[in-house]
């Protein structure tokens, strides 16, 4: 058995030299560009343009860091993103923004775990100086902060001649497509003991290859799976189950016997039916809270999200079981905001939806989702979204601070929340996004 060693991990970066502090110094290892565009960014950055340089930069690493994606197919992209509107024909970069870009590569290995952290760090800067609320302040991107944007673009994405996905997961993502696996095979005891972040994106493949592949391809697929449920289904995020079982339900209503009855077989191993929706109303809810993230992790955040959350609220208060991880990661975002604030057009309405959601409900998120919400978790890094966490748990959730039944971890994240103590709340999210990565 391999031991503890990840199936697939990201590679660790480019080596910039720790005497290059110049964008023009450190975009000259930036391999994945031609000369040109090197000469183009250092000038920019030479005539003091940093705006224009950083823009620049992240504009050719984001092209990249997809176009490296693409290679994988566009209808796998979408399961990956559980999008059913995702097919071959779909452009990547309509369907593909920045922020799902970094995660899925981060997720499928193309980057570590602290590119993709520094990479999000470089969205939300550029995607602030870029705003229209920058430019009616007059804010001005710093020399310091357009190079700290540069050596993440180069050391984690333009550095490398060639970026690639891991090698050890196309390998395993083709065996699940070609052999009847077995618990006892090397990988998958790897697979196994590794951390739910990677189970999950098995668990994609799979589901991709039940919907989209034919013939033995597909009879693998919906093998592999009713072999790996019963390990993993402990493992995997809540959001996850309710995909294995939204594909129950495609499967059954596009007529596929055979997806049909592997999926069900599956779920009657971990009895699992209760994640299968009984209706399609959740999918309105789900692509409602999407487009409403989406907005969160673009330009002009602060102006696109209020009629985004307008017409989530206006669907209904009771929000269908499996769209509810969907909506309350959606209405967070907004409430939380990042680290330069918060929509205020936004934000009351983002309100007033979490506050309608019941005990119970709030009890099941904090005790089910949030451990396995890197998007929230990640929100918790930072100053200001903390500060508001800190208010939503002390002035409205104090049910949450005694609960039972919540999982330890989140249950001192909770009590560090109630009482402020901002150095254990950061070390505490920490813990917990690590987890998703480390086992």
């Amino acid at each position: 058995m391999p031991g503890k060693e990840l199936v697939w991990a990201g590679p660790t970066g480019r080596l910039i030299p720790a005497t290059c502090s110049e964008p023009q110094e450190i975009v000259l290892y930036a391999n994945g560009l031609n000369d040109k565009q090197k000469t183009d960014i250092a000038r920019a950055f030479e005539h003091g343009a940093y705006d224009m340089g950083a823009e620049y930069t992240w504009r050719r690493a984001m092209v990249r860091l997809k176009s490296t994606l693409k290679t994988l197919g566009m209808s796998f992209i979408g399961e990956m993103l559980n999008d059913d509107d995702i097919d071959e024909y779909s452009n990547i970069d309509i369907v593909l923004n920045d922020y799902s870009a970094i995660s899925l590569a981060e997720q499928l290995g193309a980057i570590n775990s602290t590119g993709a952290l520094k990479l999000r760090h470089a969205l939300e800067v550029i995607s602030h100086y870029l705003s229209d609320e920058a430019e009616k302040n007059n804010e001005e991107l710093s020399k310091i902060d357009a190079a700290s944007l540069v050596n993440s673009c180069v050391k984690y994405v333009l550095g490398e001649t060639d970026i690639s996905i891991a090698i050890e997961f196309s390998e395993l993502r083709n065996r699940l497509y070609t052999e009847s696996l077995t618990l006892s095979d090397p990988q998958i005891e790897q697979l196994l003991d590794s951390p739910p972040f990677y189970i999950k994106t098995v668990v994609s493949v799979l589901l991709s290859g039940i919907k989209n592949e034919q013939g033995a391809a597909q009879e693998h697929a919906v093998g592999n799976l009713g072999v790996l449920i019963q390990p993993i289904w402990s493992h995997i995020p809540e959001k996850d189950k309710w995909q294995i079982g939204n594909a129950y339900r495609d499967a059954t209503a596009a007529g596929d016997i055979s997806a049909t009855k592997g999926l069900k077989n599956a779920l009657l191993k971990v009895k699992g039916f209760d994640y299968v929706p009984e209706n399609l109303r959740s999918s309105t809810f789900k692509k409602a809270a999407k487009s409403l993230i989406d907005a969160h992790f673009a330009i002009n955040n602060f102006y696109t999200e209020a009629p985004l959350v307008a017409s989530l609220s206006k669907l209904g208060s009771s929000i269908p079981a499996p769209a509810f991880i969907d909506c309350v990661q959606a209405y967070l975002c907004v409430y939380l905001g990042n680290s330069y604030g918060v929509s205020n057009a936004a934000f009351p309405t983002a309100k007033a939806e979490l506050l309608k959601i019941p005990e119970d409900r709030w009890r099941y998120y904090f005790d089910k989702v949030l451990s396995t919400d890197e998007i929230i978790l990640t929100k918790l890094f930072n100053d200001k979204p903390r500060e508001r966490f800190k208010t939503l748990i002390s002035d409205h959730l104090t049910f949450l601070v005694e609960s039972e039944s919540l999982n330890t971890d989140v249950l001192k994240l909770v009590q560090a929340l109630n009482n402020g103590d901002n150095g254990r709340i950061n070390s505490i999210a920490r813990k917990l996004y690590d987890k998703l990565r480390e086992k």
